[in-house]
């Protein structure tokens, strides 16, 4: 008797350093500081979400982790994501393609706000989870449906088709643990945050998109 694996591909999460955490946060503490002289990405996003912003000043050292999290995926996952995906992203007869960070934003999440399920454009894209203002057991014992058998409170959800046809999801039990989380996957996969209610405070998570574009030949 033989079990085979079929094809799949997954996500990578993984820790980020107090460098780039501390990168990050002197840009949302002057984004924060006056709202009214941040750049809205709202009219781009799926979000319904208040306050989105473009994020500037510490968008070059997320780039840097950010392909260094692609590269990951691309050893552990290339040889199904690159079939279906990226050789399908640029001509066979030109150099493979380099990967850059394009739209690059912050979320503050409210009480009662959420993301819908949607996904993105690009090859990659990633979230950073910066500031989670809840536990996941206070948050479920909050919600309204707590006596739910799918309380999905202050969650993230992946939503996806299994080998059967049928829709699966892969829920992440997003919360103050979570800090200093980044997570990295397949534009193309749906997604979305459940709203939270168990705090006042925002939730703060950045997002961006890695794009494929053409390599200079040499």
């Amino acid at each position: 008797m033989e079990s085979i694996n079929l094809p799949n591909i997954g996500i990578i999460v993984t820790s980020v350093d107090a460098t780039l955490m501390q990168a990050i946060g002197a840009e949302i503490d002057k984004i924060q500081s006056d709202f009214s002289k941040a750049t809205p990405t709202n009219h781009t996003l799926a979000g319904n979400i208040l306050r989105e912003y473009k994020l500037n000043d510490c968008r070059s050292a997320i780039e840097i982790k950010a392909l260094e999290m692609a590269q990951m995926h691309q050893t552990v996952y290339g040889a199904n994501y690159n079939s279906s995906m990226l050789a399908g992203s640029y001509d066979n007869n030109q150099p493979p393609p380099d990967l850059k960070l394009a739209g690059c934003w912050v979320n503050f999440q409210k009480k009662h706000e959420f993301n819908p399920i949607h996904n993105h454009s690009g090859l990659y894209s990633f979230v950073l989870w910066y500031k989670i203002p809840y536990f996941a057991n206070i948050e479920e014992f909050s919600s309204p449906g707590r006596k739910s058998s799918g309380n999905r409170a202050g969650k993230f959800e992946f939503s996806f088709t299994n080998i059967l046809g049928n829709i699966s999801g892969s829920i992440l039990d997003i919360d103050k643990t979570y800090e200093g989380q980044m997570c990295l996957f397949p534009a193309m996969l749906n997604h979305q945050v459940y709203p939270f209610f168990s705090s006042n405070d925002y939730r703060i998570s950045v997002s961006g998109n890695l794009f494929c574009v053409p390599r200079e030949s040499k």
